[in-house]
């Protein structure tokens, strides 16, 4: 069957109190992996801390109550540290060592945190400016906590009168309204240009609905863009908070209502430009990001993105135990790039000829790999059938079809049912190929399209395109 994937557009209204903004950076130059990338001097003083100090006054809860403290990565939770409750308090402590920026990865990185215990209700805090300050947790009171001792400006404070004036709105579109008014009082503050952020990426996501769930995919372009010109993908708290901006970029650039390869790779490249105008650290947090959403679609319609991240960008998101691993992965992908060569492919038809790509003498070849008992098989087949009988001599294509799942008897029935004799009908069963389509295609999923260019040495065009894609390409 193809690949389908599942699009989670839907959200709970408390994961809507996150996201965020800033500025540009001025850049310097350097060379990463194949191409010149511009990237700036990190601020550590600004994205990163080595010591905190929180204490928790906390009431109604017994003692050795374990506490957590989780950091967010890219909206991925990740426990930072653990602390027992003792005599009413606890204290998650982290006292400074020496750390070259080299290892700026193991420094904390200053974002937005959650608090949170067994059967308590978490507590969100935003370790910035400020590091070190006290907390009374009124856990009857879930949406609060209520003195604290900061020595700098408040933000925190700040934060917890924006929660009260949000849950006081209808909804959450009036409630990010009224939050980024209320920040307006620091609009330097990270939480100022948190509020913003947010408010403007719900302008993209108006609903009806009156449990405020929205599909924050579908944006159009202009508003994509729009929302992607207010971030600053140079501050690093940015990647640790509890964003709505990076579940609104996923689901646009993996949309349904997908954009080219070429439309996306572009706004790829806008995100991890900017990106690397924060330094080579950020860069590949970002690279690593994007890379990891297109890949976990398992839709070869992006291996080219992927492909162009991993040869362009800074690898630093690759872990020992991963490197081979995408190495091996990468390799695959460039041997189906656009532009790499197939080698003459071979198989048999129903009377047992042999035939050959090499043979081909138009100016394309349409590579079909189906399965008679695959749904989506079932149902494009006849479609690309249908296009091969109207404009195969406009176009200029062949089809070499080939069924890939040794099963002569449904080939023969299905292929008589739609007439499918007029163009290169092919099947495994019907004796040995040139190469093993399936380990060679990796053909994980059927159908599989590519489309071939007979003029330039059987380059690859395009693989896994839609129909209309399809034509589309042999048209330009």
């Amino acid at each position: 069957m193809t690949i389908i994937r599942i699009m989670n557009n839907r959200f709970r209204f408390w994961a809507i109190c996150a996201l965020l903004t800033v500025v540009l950076w001025p850049a310097s130059s350097v060379n990463a992996q194949n191409e010149t990338v511009q990237y700036g001097k990190e601020n550590i003083a600004r994205d990163y801390c080595d010591e905190y100090n929180i204490s928790i006054k906390i009431k109604d809860v017994s003692d050795h109550s374990v506490l957590h403290l989780w950091d967010y990565d890219f909206a991925d939770w990740r426990l930072i540290d653990s602390t027992e409750v003792r005599n009413g308090k606890a204290t998650f402590r982290k006292k400074s060592s020496s750390k070259s920026q080299d290892e700026v990865a193991e420094w904390l990185h200053k974002g937005f945190y959650d608090i949170s215990g067994e059967s308590l209700f978490p507590i969100q805090v935003i370790i910035n400016q400020q590091t070190n300050f006290e907390i009374e947790w009124d856990v009857h009171n879930p949406n609060q906590f209520t003195n604290h001792t900061i020595k700098k400006s408040d933000e925190n404070q700040l934060k917890k009168t924006v929660a009260f004036t949000w849950n006081e709105q209808q909804d959450a579109f009036e409630g990010a309204k009224a939050a980024a008014e209320l920040t307006s009082t620091m609009p330097q503050s990270f939480l100022g240009q948190f509020y913003r952020l947010q408010n403007e990426i719900l302008k993209t996501a108006q609903s009806d609905d009156p449990a405020v769930y929205f599909a924050i995919g579908s944006a159009s372009p202009s508003e994509f863009h729009h929302v992607l010109s207010l971030v600053d993908f140079t501050d690093a708290r940015l990647c640790h908070t509890s964003s709505l901006l990076y579940p609104f970029i996923k689901e646009y650039l993996t949309s349904e209502n997908r954009e080219s390869v070429e439309e996306i790779l572009t706004e790829v490249d806008t995100i991890l430009v900017r990106a690397a105008r924060g330094g080579r650290h950020q860069c590949a947090m970002y690279a690593g990001w994007l890379f990891r959403i297109f890949d976990k679609t398992g839709d070869p319609y992006y291996e080219p993105i992927m492909l162009h991240i991993y040869d362009t960008y800074d690898r630093g998101w690759i872990s020992e135990d991963m490197e081979r691993r995408i190495k091996r992965q990468m390799d695959r992908v460039r041997r189906l790039a656009p532009g790499a060569q197939i080698p003459e492919l071979t198989a048999y038809d129903i009377n047992g000829k042999q035939h050959s790509t090499n043979d081909i003498k138009t100016k394309y070849t349409v590579l079909w790999f189906w399965d008679p008992d695959c749904d989506h098989c079932q149902e494009e087949t006849p479609i690309l059938h249908d296009i091969y009988q109207k404009q195969a001599d406009e176009l200029g294509f062949e089809v070499f079809a080939v069924e890939v799942n040794d099963d002569y008897d449904r080939w023969k029935a299905f292929s008589e049912k739609h007439g499918l004799s007029d163009w290169i009908n092919l099947s495994t069963s019907m004796g040995e190929t040139s190469v093993d389509f399936i380990d060679y295609f990796d053909i994980v999923t059927t159908p599989v399209i590519l489309l071939i260019d007979n003029e330039k040495n059987h380059a690859i065009i395009a693989r896994q395109v839609t129909l209309e894609e399809l034509v589309r390409k042999m048209n330009n």
